[in-house]
């Protein structure tokens, strides 16, 4: 899971839902596939409550002994303490990320993270510089695209642009080059951002082969 989100940047399982609902921060989050702790889920949203992990025996027990949802929402507020919940950890870069990642492509980000020049944007240039460059042009327009989906519709829209990109063989190159050779460098095909061509990116959102719904 955390190769396949650092070094082919396609989100998937929901994800595209809950990270464009999250604007710039969630931009950030689906093309470099930072890992958040629990504390940072907590700070998104992504969770309702937070429970520092040597409390969680205690809380285990408790648990299983509520009979009703009010009793399990109390015994979780009972366990959480906000002393637990550090500070986010993105807090001292949310200017910078609202910044850079609002950029309308994944080249105008890149610009602007180089404009920026500062050691955040710097750690950033490079976590981007191992990606398929076009897995992260296809993350980008899928962020952009699900701001107006629902859920079902993103999970939808994940499943047929997976066929395309595992068809495009990216993933297959980035599984040869970190588990097979281990050689760590993989050829992207097309091999930079600039060479992209935004038909093959259109080919692969207009791929409706999956007509899925979720279970009842």
């Amino acid at each position: 899971k955390q190769w396949y989100q650092r070094r082919v940047a396609i989100t998937a399982g929901g994800a595209t839902y809950f990270l464009s609902r999250l604007g710039d921060v969630g931009m950030y989050l689906a093309l470099t596939g930072h890992r958040i702790r629990g504390y940072d889920a907590r700070h998104l949203d992504f969770v309702t409550h937070f429970v520092e992990s040597g409390k969680l025996t205690l809380l285990k027990d408790e648990v299983l002994s509520c009979s009703s949802e009010d009793d399990l929402v109390h015994c979780l507020r009972s366990h959480e303490d906000p002393r637990d919940l550090l500070e986010f950890s993105l807090k001292n870069n949310l200017l910078e990320i609202s910044k850079c990642f609002s950029g309308a492509s994944v080249l105008e980000i890149i610009d602007r993270l180089q404009e920026s020049g500062s050691d955040f944007a710097q750690k950033t240039l490079k976590t981007l510089s191992i990606m398929s460059p076009i897995a992260l042009c296809i993350s980008h327009r899928t962020q952009i695209l699900s701001r107006n989906l629902d859920f079902t519709e993103c999970l939808r829209m994940e499943c047929n642009i997976s066929n395309k990109t595992f068809a495009l063989g990216e993933f297959a190159e980035g599984v040869r080059a970190l588990l097979i050779d281990k050689d760590n460098n993989p050829n992207w095909n097309p091999p930079s951002l600039e060479t992209v061509d935004e038909a093959v990116l259109d080919d692969v959102f207009n791929d409706k082969s999956i007509d899925w719904d979720p279970l009842p």
